[in-house]
């Protein structure tokens, strides 16, 4: 991975990016008390869709996301999402940040939804 720390453009601020394997991703994280909203949810949609052609976004939320905002980029998303649980199964060394980003990237081009939580990919709910 390749990152890139915040920085501004004339009209955005952008938390970060990456780059995994040949994908680029602009990278929105929120620490909030509660869930990220739809209002949130397209904000980002349209900040990731500003940028290039292949851009994707990778929206980080450690309280994770409601479920209209879940429910409005279920067929259709120009970014992945990833919460707290994910986070934590990342750092405990259940799953690789690699494997979960691929298959959270696989997931969304073959069914068009920004969420597939990395609990379901262990086969757990924890």
């Amino acid at each position: 991975m390749e990152p890139r720390l915040a920085y501004r453009t004339a009209a955005e601020q952008i938390d970060g990016s990456l780059t995994f394997n040949t994908d680029d991703y602009i990278v929105e994280a929120k620490w909030l008390s509660g869930s990220v909203d739809r209002a949130a949810a397209d904000a980002f949609a349209a900040k990731v869709r500003r940028k290039g052609k292949n851009a994707l976004g990778l929206f980080v939320a450690v309280n994770g996301f409601s479920s209209v905002a879940l429910d409005t980029y279920r067929e259709g998303t120009p970014f992945l999402t990833m919460d707290g649980a994910d986070i934590f199964l990342v750092l405990d060394g259940r799953i690789r940040l690699d494997d979960l980003l691929r298959a959270k990237r696989r997931h969304a081009n073959e069914t068009g939804s920004c969420s597939l939580p990395a609990a379901q990919l262990l086969g757990s709910t924890s």
